[in-house]
């Protein structure tokens, strides 16, 4: 991507975020987001298929920076940083409360951020584990134990996306409460800072 496309990026970026939390994403139009940000319509076309796809984009470039700046390779506490980088999706989620209220409501449809958000965690996960830190501490007779850790990390993933929709439908946004509550929901075969539970 040259210069002038990161730009571009980068100002459809924050304008699908700004135009998101003021309105569903639903009622956004390719038109409205070029002009927000500067752009022609044919630009947003080449980095984006919709609306929803632009803001999902905009949503996931940020949780990846934020990824990439907390899992640090040789960072020895697997705890810590499990619980790190939930904090930072937990920021993160409240930074943008108007869009994942709307993205994780029941009937956010083709704009749902349900999916996006839940393979974030999993890639989190599948990254830790690739990297020979994260192991679930779970047995069961009769299954493979990669197939053991993959349901795992789908089932903790699919339930953290559960609870951040209670969470961000609530009106209170405290991320250390909320971080509290959600360490004492979690196995005990699961990786997380015990000290802050």
């Amino acid at each position: 991507m040259d210069v002038r496309q990161q730009r571009s990026q980068a100002a459809l970026f924050a304008a699908a975020l700004r135009l998101a939390a003021t309105a569903p994403v639903g009622s956004l139009t390719a038109t409205a987001l070029a002009r927000e940000a500067g752009v022609h319509r044919s630009t947003f076309y080449e980095l984006a298929s919709s609306p929803a796809d632009l803001v999902e984009r905009a949503l996931r470039a940020e949780l990846d920076d934020l990824r990439a700046g907390l899992l640090v390779d040789g960072d020895p506490d697997l705890d810590r940083a499990v619980t790190g980088v939930t904090r930072g999706v937990l920021e993160h989620v409240r930074r943008h409360a108007e869009i994942y209220r709307r993205g994780l409501a029941d009937d956010s449809g083709v704009a749902s951020l349900h999916p996006m958000l839940a393979r974030h965690f999993r890639e989190t996960s599948r990254l830790l584990s690739a990297r020979a830190r994260l192991r679930v501490d779970l047995e069961v007779a009769g299954i493979d134990g990669v197939r053991v850790e993959d349901t795992a990390i789908h089932f903790v993933c699919a339930a953290t996306v559960g609870a951040i929709e209670a969470w961000v439908g609530s009106d209170d946004l405290d991320v250390d409460a909320f971080l509290a509550l959600y360490l004492r929901l979690l196995p005990g075969w699961w990786p997380h800072d015990r000290g802050t539970d």
